[in-house]
């Protein structure tokens, strides 16, 4: 949840900076939290590509939605810096970027949770077996 109040704060920040200029630390928290966005989806897909290295069925889907994932979590970082540069950056193209984030990390949450499901019907399936 921290990830999603940073992103907001972010966004939130792009609106005020559009009608007064940020101060020098306000640029450089903005800075800040674009690179942790992008390091948290930098961990949080290496997660998703082992789980697809494990499951051979999902691999070609996390693979790509892990992709989606580290692209929309440089693009926040590039739009951080941009706005910490004091260099105008689009609300919209933001709200873009972080909208394209939460679609590509609940991929691969999904992926996930199939796998989980499967490991639990197999589960349930062996203890099912008479000795």
């Amino acid at each position: 949840m921290a990830g999603l109040a940073a992103i907001s704060a972010l966004v939130n920040a792009s609106e005020r900076s559009e009608r007064s200029p940020l101060r020098s630390e306000q640029r450089a928290a903005v800075q800040r939290v674009g690179q942790a966005v992008s390091l948290a989806v930098e961990r949080f897909v290496t997660v998703g590509e082992t789980i697809g290295d494990d499951n051979p069925e999902i691999k070609v889907d996390m693979y790509e939605a892990c992709k989606e994932a580290r692209a929309a979590g440089s693009a926040i970082e590039k739009l951080c810096a941009l706005q910490a540069e004091a260099k105008s950056t689009d609300r919209a193209t933001l709200v873009r970027a972080a909208r394209c984030l939460l679609s590509s990390v609940t991929k691969v949450l999904l992926l996930a949770d199939t796998v989980v499901v499967k490991q639990l019907i197999l589960s349930k399936d062996k203890a099912a077996l008479p000795s």
